[in-house]
Formats: structure tokens, C-alpha cells, sequence
């Protein structure tokens, strides 16, 4: 969900557009990083803008907007760390993040970010502990499809067993996630399996929060203007190949 006016802070210097779950609306928008890491799901346009392109904020400067925050006087109780998936950011440079956030913020009771399981791949359920006791302990994670056809054909570039890792993962740390699934994802073609297996992996990763969200096309049925794939008539998401146009099991 594009930030509403309120959740932007002006001592603060956004890349936009910016985006934030709906539950964070009155939180501060810390944009440590800009766009997203991986950026080839075929359904998403969050993203794809050219000034979206994946890189990170310097220290320094998150350092520095933290101090104007301060100054400010604004009251901020939360805080979301932005972009698509700031957890791909090293546990160090996420430990220098939330440090900085304590010194200058001390009343911050939560921080959150969005996470693509992949980001956690490399990171231990202790390490997501110390990052918890240093604040940020809820994650966003874009699970979209338990099935892993379906994740394949969006370019996911996740499985069930990825997502279930992640999730579980986060759950040992003593933190939350929140989950999204995508009603529509698999088209009328992979409608059942989707729906099956989605449900199977919440059953099994047990979040503490669930949303399931709709595929839709707000910039119309190519995923980006470089694109030539539409949405197939069977109703498969965008970038998905259309019937017989794929080698993979039907």
C-alpha cells in the first residue's frame, strides 16, 4: 500500500513512490533501503520505476534524519523501515540501524519491515533474537503462494519449503509475522492448488497475522512497460505464459 501523507515525516528524504503495510499507517517511514532486492515477481509493480532501482541508504545519512527526527519533536512510537525488503540488509548494518534508532528515539516500542524469505537464508534464529531485542520485531513476509508451480510462474524465486523455513525461523526468535497470500495468483488453471497449498503452509508456519491480499493491475495487464507478456486469457497472473506456451507439468 502507497503511505499516506501523515505516515511521512519532513526531516525525512523519500525516493518515491513509497510503499508500507496498512497496519503501520502511523508509523514513521524509515527509508533504509530504495526498491527491491529482487524485483522479478511478474505480479508486482511496486518497484519498477526507474529511480526504484535496488540500493541501500549510507549509515551516516539514516544516521542524520534520525537526529532531524529528534529534533523535531515529532512523536514517533513505531517505526517501519522501508523499502521492499530491508531485511536483505546484513544483520550488522541492521544492528547499526536499530542502535541508531535507540539513541535517538528511546520511546520507539516497535519497528517492522517487509522481508522476502530469501532474506533470512543466511541469518539465524539467534541473530533475528538480537535484532529483536534491539526492537524490530515484527516482519512483512510476501509469502504470496504455498505452491511452488505457482511460485515458480510468478518468478517468485521461493517454495513452500523457503517460506516455511523463513517463517519458522522468525517464530523461534520470539518475533511476529505477518503473512500475505494473493487470492487469484494461480489463475483459473491453478486455482485448487494454490488455495490447498497456501493453506497448508499457514497451517504449518502458524504467523501470528494473515492477509490475503487480490492480484490486480493497476498500470494495466503488461508487468513493465520493457514487457510483451500480458495476461493470458485463462486468467493467470501477469508474466505467466499462456496456455501451451510452457513446458511445465499441467
Amino acid at each position: 500500500m502507497r503511505t499516506a501523507p501523515g505516515a511521512y515525516n519532513p526531516s525525512m528524504r523519500y525516493v518515491e513512490p513509497v510503499f508500507r503495510p496498512p497496519s503501520e499507517a502511523r508509523s514513521l517511514i524509515l527509508q533504509v533501503t530504495n526498491g527491491c532486492s529482487w524485483n522479478r515477481c511478474t505480479f508486482c509493480e511496486m518497484y519498477t520505476q526507474p529511480q526504484k532501482r535496488f540500493n541501500f541508504k549510507p549509515i551516516e545519512v539514516v544516521d542524520r534524519e534520525l537526529r532531524q527526527v529528534a529534533a523535531s519533536g515529532f512523536p514517533v512510537r513505531r517505526i517501519f523501515l522501508a523499502d521492499g525488503d530491508a531485511m536483505t540488509l546484513s544483520v550488522r548494518r541492521l544492528r547499526l540501524i536499530l542502535e541508531r534508532i535507540r539513541h535517538h528515539l528511546p520511546n520507539v516500542q516497535r519497528v517492522s519491515s517487509y522481508c522476502l524469505p530469501r532474506n533470512l537464508r543466511h541469518k539465524t534464529a539467534d541473530e533475528l533474537a538480537e535484532l529483536r531485542e534491539l526492537g524490530l520485531s515484527l516482519f512483512y513476509v510476501g509469502c504470496e503462494s504455498g505452491d511452488d508451480l505457482v511460485l515458480e510462474r510468478v518468478s517468485k524465486g521461493e517454495t513452500f519449503a523457503s517460506s516455511l523455513d523463513a517463517l519458522k525461523k522468525i517464530k523461534a526468535a520470539g518475533s511476529k509475522s505477518s503473512v500475505m497470500i494473493l487470492n487469484g495468483m494461480g489463475g483459473k488453471r491453478y486455482s485448487e492448488q494454490h488455495a490447498v497449498n497456501s493453506a497448508r503452509l499457514m497451517n504449518e508456519a502458524q504467523p501470528e497475522y494473515l492477509a490475503t491480499l487480490v492480484v490486480s493491475f493497476p498500470q494495466g495487464r503488461v508487468r513493465t512497460a520493457g514487457s510483451s507478456r500480458p495476461v493470458s486469457g485463462d486468467g493467470v497472473a501477469a508474466g505467466y505464459p499462456g496456455p501451451g506456451e510452457h513446458h511445465l507439468p499441467q
